[in-house]
């Protein structure tokens, strides 16, 4: 618009000369030709100022274009950084020198429960409750240098203690600006509470292995010893030789557990495992079939509660072996007379398949481990009643195979029910 001005104004004065310069013409010559010259002039003078307007005008486009693509892009990586951080597992949390937070990302805000704009410019004291986590990030702010360390980040956002361990591992970086000059500290936190419990599991496993393996191992040996030093004598032989095939036995049953189990942790749930459209009551039929023997020892009685239309797509020798192993450990752990129950429903999408016995129960401490491997309560007794310590284990792992899972409920005196949910179609 104020090019269109300026364009109208020489315009004018163009016109405005001209129309002098011919009346000065008429007048007086030397008149005339001072209004043409004046005329020459002012229409260099208009295309100087056009030519100028136009290398200004075109020099503010560029700028401007100039200007929004690198607002774009600046938009753009915002919002790649934005959405990365957001997908992150790992809690991000940046802070500034005054320990005040510049900015942290949706795993933080779970970590801390907060929400991230409420805490934003806010003191770390203020947010943080953990300790431990506040002393680090002020340690990281202090050396000025990357740091790590794992800490215990078991209280949450509220300041209550945790039921369990949070393990995490927690990196500290200096956060530059564009200069290079420090303003702060990014801190990481790797959530390794699975690992840790994983190695623990894998130590408890080899140490309760060892043991498992070396007590047959400890008394075939001592056994074969002293029959080799008794010579011929019938009595040791008589006495010694029953040890001997009893320890073995239970070395066998521990080895073949073992295997049976490395076997179901190849399986991938729904994958390789061989399923048939089963009935469900004829399963249990054959379950309890095989566990009878031992029940009629201890004058135990075992109900079935099944309907006799209920069938499920499985495994039936796998899910036979699971009832076996759970039965077996009702009639062992249960007194004398008394009843167990197996039962069998569809529950939605879930074919829930539950062992109930009435013997003395599990304290509830022992119920978060009780699926592990090689795991007892009471390991005298369980070792006294012939009991490998994996059985449950190879229970839950027929259930994982099958795309299922297990569970407990128990009360110390009344008994427990043991629970296996497989799909259902």
């Amino acid at each position: 618009m104020r090019l269109m001005g300026v364009i109208a104004f020489v315009v004018m004065l163009l016109t405005f000369g001209s129309a002098l310069g011919a009346g000065g013409l008429e007048g007086d010559g030397s008149r005339g030709g001072y209004w043409y010259i004046l005329d020459v002039a002012l229409l260099l003078g208009m295309g100087v100022c056009l030519w100028a307007l136009w290398r200004v005008r075109r020099a503010v486009r560029r700028v401007e274009r100039e200007r929004d693509l690198t607002i774009d892009s600046l938009m753009t990586r915002h919002n790649e950084l934005e959405a990365t951080l957001s997908s992150m597992v790992e809690a991000v949390l940046a802070v500034d020198g005054h320990q005040r937070i510049i900015s942290l990302n949706a795993a933080a805000a779970r970590l801390l429960d907060v929400q991230p704009s409420e805490v934003i410019s806010q003191n770390i004291r203020d947010v943080i409750k953990n300790d431990q986590l506040r002393a680090f990030i002020a340690g990281t702010l202090r050396v000025g240098e990357a740091v790590q360390a794992e800490l215990d980040l078991s209280k949450n956002g509220s300041g209550k203690e945790a039921t369990e361990k949070n393990n995490y591992v927690v990196q500290g970086a200096v956060l530059s600006d564009a200069t290079g000059g420090r303003i702060g500290s990014l801190i990481v936190l790797h959530d390794v509470t699975r690992l840790r419990q994983l190695e623990t599991v894998r130590r408890d496993f080899v140490s309760n292995a060892s043991h498992e393996i070396k007590t047959p191992v400890t008394a075939i040996k001592a056994a074969a010893e002293t029959m080799k030093e008794s010579g011929d004598d019938p009595e040791a032989v008589d006495q010694f030789l029953p040890m001997i095939l009893r320890q073995a036995d239970r070395l066998s049953a521990i080895v073949e557990d073992l295997l049976t189990l490395a076997r179901l942790e190849r399986e991938e749930p729904g994958e390789t495992l061989e399923v048939a459209r089963e009935s469900i009551a004829e399963i249990l039929r054959v379950a309890v079939e095989t566990c009878q023997t031992n029940a009629d020892e201890r004058e135990m009685t075992i109900e079935i509660e099944c309907d006799a239309g209920i069938e499920a797509d499985l495994n039936a020798a796998l899910i036979e072996q699971a009832l076996v192993n759970l039965l077996n450990n009702a009639v062992k752990y249960s007194d004398a007379g008394k009843t167990i129950r197996i039962s069998a429903e569809k529950r939605g999408n879930w074919l829930v398949l539950a062992v109930t016995d009435e013997g003395h129960g599990i304290m509830s401490e022992h119920l978060p481990r009780i699926f592990e491997r090689f795991y007892r309560t009471d390991k005298a007794r369980s070792r006294e009643m012939g009991g490998t310590g994996l059985g449950l284990a190879i229970v839950k792992h027929i259930a994982n195979v099958h795309g299922g899972r297990v569970s407990v409920d128990s009360k110390v005196g009344e008994g427990s029910t043991f629970r296996m949910y497989v799909p259902a179609g």
